[in-house]
């Protein structure tokens, strides 16, 4: 197929975290139309399925070289990425979760596409947040959310509100700006630690999850109380995730307001575990 019948030189898509399970439709189209795939996950039968799609397959993960600095290998990947779509486009780009969320090969990639005018077209796919969402039943539009990279946390000490549920990416491999093997720097992640501390009390509890990324698999979930976070860290993959539920629930300030909206004082639907109740009505769902 003639690249001048498409919109796009290099399609970037997100394949989900559970192997080709989430792959959305509009990715799969993507593929389809791409002279060459480039892929980074390790997900189970991954590469197998979308060569059933696209006539050349390519796994980026032999590029992430162990000991190698983070950036340089992403850096090489986007390289290789652009490389082909210049030669001979439409290539796609093919990132396991979102492949705006922590993926930095994508907006490498995007850079020097704009560079080298070459037409870049990304779709969303699900990412470890979504499924966070599903895996602790959490509705980020009840009391807000905030995400923050483990590292840029510590390093720029960002100030965390602890009646917003926070959510901490990264957290296994924070202050760590290379491809390491083996275990975890337990120094590293007590700095993270440490850090959270100085607005939790250490008994405060967490959930560290690690979605499945195969759906005959079990996503992991372990609480843990913040003060014991740095060796349970060492103990989960370098994937995990880690939840802070809020340790309070902010008060109304507007009351004015509150009450042009019909917003409870109580806490309303941003209070975990309320459920709704209709005046003069038969109660609704689970019991209270």
């Amino acid at each position: 197929m003639s690249s001048q019948r498409l919109p796009f030189d290099i399609g970037i898509v997100g394949l989900g975290v559970a192997g080709t399970h989430q792959m959305s439709r509009e990715a799969e189209e993507t593929i389809r139309r791409c002279k060459q795939t480039f892929v980074i996950d390790s997900g189970a039968g991954v590469v197998h399925f979308l060569r059933r799609l696209c006539p050349k397959v390519t796994n980026l993960l032999t590029a992430s070289i162990p000991g190698a600095p983070r950036r340089a290998i992403y850096r090489k990947i986007a390289s290789i990425v652009v490389g082909a779509a210049m030669e001979e486009p439409p290539v796609c780009f093919a990132a396991s979760g979102h492949p705006k969320v922590y993926c930095q090969p994508t907006t490498l990639i995007q850079r020097a596409a704009l560079v080298l005018n070459l037409k870049t077209s990304v779709l969303a796919g699900v990412s470890s947040l979504d499924s966070l969402f599903v895996e602790l039943d959490v509705d980020p539009g009840d009391q807000g959310l905030q995400v923050y990279d483990a590292t840029d946390l510590v390093i720029r000490r960002r100030p965390l509100q602890t009646d917003v549920p926070c959510v901490i990416m990264q957290a296994p491999v924070v202050l760590q700006s290379r491809n390491a093997p083996g275990v975890p720097n337990l120094e590293n992640l007590r700095i993270l630690q440490n850090y959270l501390l100085e607005f939790y009390p250490a008994h405060h509890q967490a959930v560290i999850v690690i979605s499945r990324t195969h759906p005959l698999l079990l996503s992991i979930k372990v609480t843990v109380p913040l003060g014991r976070l740095a060796h349970s860290l060492r103990q989960v993959a370098k994937s995990a995730t880690v939840y802070i539920p809020p340790v309070r629930h902010r008060e109304i300030e507007d009351n004015d307001l509150a009450k042009r909206f019909q917003v409870e004082a109580g806490g309303g639907a941003g209070k975990s575990g309320d459920v709704p109740r209709r005046p003069g009505r038969p109660p609704i769902g689970p019991p209270s």
